[in-house]
């Protein structure tokens, strides 16, 4: 559960437990971040002149107004070596006064400015263009980490985001061992502008130790799992969510108008293992004590083959919610179905065309909805989401989706919803029309 994190007697942060920091909280980081948006500034000004910083008025989530996507890596550059030193010395300080380690732990030297563009925008980057989620290790051990990157066969990421390019992704939920990172760490997710829930992190503490698996092709959760309704961690701008990475969890898909701005830090309370799963891992790390006495010069190369954490749990098999079901007869346009019983409240079946289609019947609150069953964002099986409200989640973007309406907090992504009536033994479902069928 979250704490009260701005409380000066607050308990520090426990494994698999998250929580919002403030600057009442850490000495100093309103300064820091004054400085972060001056860099940002700078590297704007080096990149676009200074009437790019004017035109900004100062908003970084007008970013995309006076920048473009192709110059988000060579700012993130900028700003993540000249600010280095200060992201480790700020990683140690959470580390000494949310998490309360009085040891010597490990400090990632990845670090990461997240800089995603709307959407609407950043949906037709090239197909080159750089990942906002790739971030940076030290100069001085560039050279080693290329030549140590491998490509596992099995890893597909552009199937997963159906070719989208890589400034339009967003990243499904996942546990951060799957992906390479280590295990025993914490993360701290920094807004250095607003992040509203359409835009930010996603948490589903609910299936804190719940045994879940990894799809390999994508490093996310594997489809199969049915998903609780996303917990959302909006943050002003300057705050920081604190959080364990083996909670489960996810980003939205930015569907605001605004630019998303973020720094992105990892600490580990001992000696990193890596999950034996994984092909790649983060291997290298500073530690607390070098830090705080300067010595930023000493970087660790810890390498995955000889840190291996054998105590993995195996992976699971993800069994199957439930069989999708063909439909007993179509006439024209019409669907009929035939159930043994009528859906319970809450609960939700998978309906399979000839064409390949899929729709979902939902038990909503103000009565049954049929709607399409994959998202249009990367064609997810909506089967998988959570459902509150009124609205159906996304699995991987964490979209909202109005039952009653199919519309999303983003025009250009809906679910097209169809007539349905329930009958004596089942359900008819009209694929041309949109609101109820009439009774016949």
């Amino acid at each position: 559960m979250p704490v009260d994190a701005n409380r000066m007697d607050r308990p520090a942060l426990a494994p698999r437990s998250y929580g919002i920091f403030g600057p009442e909280a850490l000495p100093g980081l309103d300064r820091l971040h004054g400085r972060v948006v001056e860099r940002i500034l700078g590297g704007l000004a080096e990149l676009k002149g200074p009437e790019a910083v004017t035109a900004l008025g100062g908003d970084l989530g007008r970013l995309h107004h006076v920048l473009d996507v192709e110059d988000v890596g060579p700012l993130r550059d900028w700003v993540i070596e000249s600010l280095r030193g200060d992201l480790l010395a700020l990683a140690v300080q959470v580390g000494r006064r949310a998490l309360g380690w009085t040891h010597d732990f490990h400090v990632d030297d990845y670090l990461i400015l997240r800089i995603n563009f709307p959407y609407a925008l950043a949906r037709y980057a090239k197909a080159s263009a750089e990942n906002p989620g790739i971030g940076r290790v030290s100069p001085a051990v560039r050279p080693i980490a290329a030549a140590r990157r491998v490509k596992d066969p099995v890893y597909d990421p552009n199937a997963y985001h159906r070719n989208h390019p890589p400034p339009a992704w967003a990243h499904g939920p996942h546990l951060d061992s799957w992906t390479g990172h280590s295990r025993d760490g914490f993360n701290i997710w920094w807004a250095i502008g607003d992040v509203p829930p359409e835009a930010g992190m996603v948490l589903y503490p609910q299936l804190t130790d719940a045994p879940l698996a990894c799809d390999r092709r994508s490093l996310y959760l594997a489809a199969g799992h049915l998903l609780p309704p996303p917990t959302f961690a909006p943050l002003a701008a300057g705050e920081m969510l604190v959080f364990d990475p083996e909670i489960l969890h996810g980003t939205h898909l930015n569907v605001t108008d605004r630019t998303r701005v973020a720094i992105s830090l990892r600490l580990n309370t001992a000696r990193p293992t890596f999950d034996p799963a994984s092909f790649y891992a983060r291997e290298f790390w500073r530690t607390a004590g070098d830090i705080e006495a300067g010595h930023l010069d000493r970087i660790l190369h810890l390498k995955r083959e000889d840190h291996l954490a054998f105590d993995a749990p195996d992976p699971v098999r993800v069994p199957t919610l439930r069989a999708a079901i063909a439909p007993t007869r179509v006439d024209g346009a019409l669907v009929w179905i035939t159930l043994d019983q009528p859906l319970a409240p809450g609960e939700r079946m998978a309906v399979a065309l000839d064409d390949d289609r899929r729709l979902m019947l939902v038990r909503a609150q103000d009565g049954l909805r049929a709607l399409d069953g994959a998202c249009p964002h990367y064609g997810l099986d909506l089967m998988d989401g959570g459902v509150e409200a009124g609205r159906l989640y996304c699995p991987g973007c964490a979209i909202g989706f109005d039952m009653a309406t199919g519309r999303s907090s983003c025009a250009d992504l809906v679910l097209r919803t169809y007539g349905v009536r329930e009958t004596a033994d089942g359900v008819v479902i009209a694929l041309n029309e949109a609101g109820p069928i009439a009774p016949r």
